[in-house]
């Protein structure tokens, strides 16, 4: 997709999802830079226009990443936007002490039927450190439903869609087991 094409598209499913969360819910935007005309672009260029705010940068250390490109530093990092429409509620003592900083290492999930799985303790976190029992999770690119089985395993209602058939397919056989 275009870098235009896809930064308008980013602000539109950013502004969708602060129009439907609570006032004090949170969005966790994992998203690393991408490269345009020889250049990192990070996404905070178009978090910036939409109505949510940047309440924390946490970096995601995956440790180690593929060797897509042979022209610039391996990228071991990922950002992860909490955004928000004000303060969220947050509950630091539900997470494991060693996640209290803004650096999480865990490691990436080993790719197999999707090209980007998250690891479920990256969303565990997330979902552990924002939301209790019962509170509804949502997850527009669901993917192969790490968010959603993680939200099942947590207790917490969870919605989540993709318009690729088959991640929705293992998605659902996930939930199911």
């Amino acid at each position: 997709m275009p870098e235009k094409m896809y930064q308008e598209w980013m602000i539109e499913v950013i502004n969708e999802l602060h129009r439907v969360i609570t006032p004090d819910g949170s969005i966790f935007f994992n998203h690393k830079p991408r490269r345009h005309n020889n250049q990192a672009r990070l996404p905070t260029e178009f978090i910036h226009k939409t109505n949510a705010h940047i309440y924390q940068l946490i970096i995601w250390n995956r440790k180690n990443s593929p060797n897509i490109r042979k022209d610039h530093l391996l990228p071991n990092t990922e950002h992860i936007y909490w955004l928000s429409k004000d303060k969220p509620k947050t509950f630091r003592g539900n997470i494991d002490p060693k996640y209290l900083g803004e650096i999480w290492d865990i490691s990436p999930q080993r790719q197999t039927i999707h090209p980007a799985p998250f690891p479920a303790q990256l969303v565990e976190n997330c979902l552990l450190l924002t939301t209790q029992p019962d509170d509804i999770v949502l997850d527009p690119f669901n993917g192969i439903g790490t968010t959603t089985t993680t939200a099942q395993k947590l207790g917490r209602k969870y919605i989540g869609y993709d318009l690729d058939e088959k991640y929705i397919a293992i998605a659902k056989e996930s939930i199911a087991r």
